[in-house]
């Protein structure tokens, strides 16, 4: 696939996930309507795993409403089985970012995974969210890099920051300047910050134990280690060791670039069934 047919794709991806999520689109819970009847609330914080998961470790979980039960349970699956697929294909809010990087230089950006350790931070936000609800302290939409996307875009087209507060501008300011424009691949907030990230790739990282789910493989036999893969993955999650390319599946949101880029055609998006089959 050429360069520009593929990020066209990624690009109609994001989109299809702004009018599947976002105002004033919502096609998911319209189309979710269908099934379900509706006992919450009908706004962005429908589809976001947050709350319901707030809320289900709360044991208050009947408050998110059916349609938010099901969004959070339909990212625990195809993450475990295909990978964190709405953060590498469908969420608006890290392809946004993701694709703001792209117009600086790379001289200008930060690669935070040479100076922090991303995987300690990662979790540690993670489970300092699990305690802060289980303590009463959570306040999931505070933080949250989703809605301060929609607050931006409602803007554009409104001119009005509607239901905007300091702290959800000080959100959009991290997660897209310092987070987005000015870090090495755009993702700083997914890769850190993001509570529904890393429950993805938990999920993602145990399926990966599982017979016939999906990962990003790299065919080692065909992988020349001339880590061009490294260097264009939005999440940093490869690495060069012993002159073979290796993903980290607990960064990785299979967004494919990766594959994309190798001019080698060493990596794949294969099942683990798959692998066994070429390797026979």
């Amino acid at each position: 696939m050429n360069s520009k047919l593929f990020y066209l794709q990624r690009l109609l991806g994001y989109c299809l996930g702004f009018v599947l999520f976002y105002e004033p689109f919502m096609l998911f819970g319209k189309l979710t309507e269908s099934f379900f009847v509706e006992t919450g609330f009908t706004s962005i914080h429908v589809p976001c795993a947050r709350i319901p998961l707030a809320n289900v470790l709360t044991g208050e979980w009947l408050a998110s409403g059916p349609t938010s039960l099901f969004f959070c349970l339909l990212l625990a699956a195809t993450s475990l089985w295909f990978g964190p697929l709405f953060c590498g294909r469908l969420c608006p809010a890290g392809g946004f970012s993701e694709f703001l990087s792209r117009l600086l230089p790379d001289k200008y950006k930060i690669d935070w995974s040479k100076y922090v350790p991303i995987l300690p931070l990662r979790c540690g936000f993670f489970a300092g969210f699990l305690f802060s609800v289980l303590l009463g302290l959570g306040a999931p939409c505070v933080y949250c890099n989703y809605y301060a996307l929609e607050l931006f875009a409602g803007f554009l087209h409104t001119g009005h920051l509607l239901g905007a507060s300091v702290s959800l501008m000080l959100t959009f300011f991290v997660c897209y300047i310092i987070l987005g424009l000015f870090t090495k691949g755009g993702r700083g907030y997914c890769n850190l910050l993001c509570p529904v990230g890393a429950m993805c790739s938990a999920f993602h990282a145990a399926g990966s134990c599982l017979p016939g789910t999906f990962k990003m493989q790299v065919d080692k036999s065909g992988c020349v280690g001339c880590g061009i893969c490294a260097n264009q993955c939005p999440m940093r999650a490869i690495s060069v060791k012993n002159g073979k390319a290796a993903i980290d599946i607990r960064h990785c949101i299979v967004c494919g670039q990766c594959a994309h880029k190798c001019p080698k055609h060493a990596i794949k998006y294969l099942s683990n069934i798959q692998v066994k089959e070429e390797q026979q």
